[in-house]
């Protein structure tokens, strides 16, 4: 797998769009190890003419942070009914129709998005998620970076080319340089004569009470191979790590504060903190 270059041209926001490209070269790699057991070789690189080419048939990926597509992933039709065939076919279903492949690989770039949209949240520190996977007409690349991609998954070998779009890549750009001035920027910690309140980072100490914060309860994690969330169906269960009778943990922002036991609180689930100890 290797991380993709810039063209020659160095369009602006290069940067960004070569980490995102990176983003989803780990996410289809993800994905497809996943599903089918064995981890395939993905490779990309800049386009330097920017052109993808032609007849090639397009997935438009959304982005919770614009309405638009925010990527889109093309190869030939036959890269993609072949990609379905052998990931089914990883699945254990040897007879796949057009539409059966369609949908696999709609399933698949979908689950990618998702993942990507994952990547770029722990980047930025914000919520952003992936949404479906559709059918697209050849993007514009004018003012925006496209690249080439291939995947080696040994008995399949597929080519095809990869758009962001020129929106996403400014917002995220902005983002970036908004979590870089946070990271490298010093926290103001000064008090005035004047009784003015004390500022760390920007943000009166007054002001944290009134910060809302998402507070989890957890019951219990598991994880499964992709393949096994595509056989869930109704009636289907699943294990969780934790025993019946062990506490949820309360989580904010990653972190367990606290393990408390679940309560019906007026026909609603609640939690009642437990002593530290338990």
């Amino acid at each position: 797998m290797s991380t993709p270059t810039h063209g020659s041209s160095n369009p602006p926001h290069a940067q960004m769009a070569t980490q995102a490209m990176a983003a989803w070269v780990d996410a289809i790699v993800t994905v497809l190890e996943s599903v089918t057991g064995q981890r395939p070789k993905v490779e990309s690189r800049a386009l330097p003419t920017n052109q993808p080419a032609k007849g090639l048939d397009w997935w438009g990926q959304s982005l919770s942070i614009q309405k638009e597509p925010s990527f889109w992933i093309g190869a030939s039709a036959q890269s993609w009914a072949d990609l379905g065939r052998s990931t089914l076919a990883a699945l254990g279903v040897q007879e796949a129709t057009d539409n059966d492949t369609t949908s696999t690989c709609r399933d698949l770039m979908a689950q990618t998005n998702s993942i990507v949209a994952s990547q770029l949240a722990s980047l930025f520190g914000i919520q952003i998620t992936g949404g479906d996977a559709n059918p697209a007409s050849r993007p514009n690349t004018d003012g925006t970076m496209a690249f080439v991609w291939s995947l080696d998954a040994g008995t399949t070998f597929i080519e095809g080319a990869a758009v962001w779009s020129e929106t996403l890549l400014q917002h995220c750009s902005g983002l970036m340089e908004n979590s870089d001035a946070v990271k490298t920027g010093p926290a103001e910690a000064t008090g005035t004569s004047g009784g003015a309140a004390l500022r760390f980072g920007g943000r009166t100490v007054d002001s944290v009470p009134r910060l809302d914060l998402k507070v989890k309860f957890i019951l219990g994690r598991t994880t499964l191979p992709l393949r096994e969330v595509f056989k869930l169906n109704v009636a289907s269960v699943i294990e969780l790590d934790h025993s019946a009778i062990e506490p949820a943990d309360v989580v904010i922002r990653d972190r367990v504060l606290a393990r408390g036991q679940v309560v019906i609180v007026n026909g609603n689930y609640g939690l009642k903190i437990l002593p530290h100890q338990q």
